[in-house]
């Protein structure tokens, strides 16, 4: 009679090893979890918000700072002369220290414009008159929370305002936000439609996700699901399946002989 699968084991250790098996589903879903938990994404960066590509005229292309926020009440968008189009559009070629992990973000939707053939030839000299858009991104359910000690105020990017096909206003932000946790920072992606008197702003659609400054900057994504991964299957699972296996192996030693027996 053929013996069962595994009926030289023991019990214990069959149970460790079902246990083991157990966990390697579990980590990797846990895996993926903590990684989009980290990152807001799973393998890598998404790409510029689908919603962008709805502004098909383009009326307003601003760069923006926030003010120095002394008074957090009092913080607000200002315009942002520290770079031109053509030098962000070409930093890649001019600046000897140029990062795409980095730096790319900058260009996201300038690139889109110049493909879409939209893109300005030079950024607008001032800020949109009677709309609150800091505000209105702040309030946003995309902007992430601080850990103690940091904030969540500092925000610098692009503005974009034009018209959807169908004549409705829209203004979409591509935002960096400042360090909410130890070189950690946020990326935001927001479009808010703009009411007709031109001061009402409601926000639409979102994306966030994060990247690292001097910290575990390119361990993104696929890498660091990976990692993830393996250390819990190793500290999870291998761990505790091996203390069980070399316990029983312990235990069930055969008794030593003596010369007397």
């Amino acid at each position: 009679m053929k013996e069962p699968l595994f009926s030289s084991i023991s019990k214990p250790v069959r149970i460790a090893l079902c246990y083991f098996l157990g966990v390697v589903p579990l980590s990797f879903v846990g895996s993926l979890w903590m990684t989009y938990e980290y990152w807001g994404f799973l393998l890598e960066r998404p790409g510029l918000l689908e919603a962008a590509k709805t502004i098909t005229k383009v009326e307003h292309l601003v760069p923006v700072d926030t003010s120095t926020c002394d008074v957090p009440a009092e913080c607000k968008f200002v315009l942002d002369t520290s770079q031109t189009i053509s030098e962000i559009l070409n930093k890649s070629e001019q600046d000897p220290y140029y990062d795409p992990y980095y730096d790319s973000l900058d260009e996201r939707l300038l690139r889109h414009l110049q493909t879409a053939g939209k893109l300005p030839s030079s950024f607008d000299q001032a800020l949109p008159e009677g709309l609150d858009l800091y505000g209105a991104m702040m309030q946003s359910p995309i902007i992430a929370t601080p850990t103690e000690g940091y904030t969540n105020q500092y925000l610098r990017g692009t503005i974009l305002i034009g018209r959807t096909a169908s004549g409705q206003q829209h203004a979409f932000l591509s935002i960096r936000g400042g360090q909410v946790e130890n070189d950690h920072y946020p990326f935001y992606e927001a479009i808010f439609t703009i009411e007709q008197n031109g001061k009402t702003v409601r926000y639409l659609e979102g994306q966030r996700f994060f990247y690292e400054v001097a910290g575990i900057e390119g361990a993104d994504g696929l890498p660091f699901a990976m990692f993830l991964f393996f250390a819990m299957v190793i500290i999870l699972g291998g761990f505790p399946t091996a203390i069980v296996i070399i316990i029983d192996a312990f235990w069930n030693r055969p008794p030593s002989l003596t010369p007397f027996e």
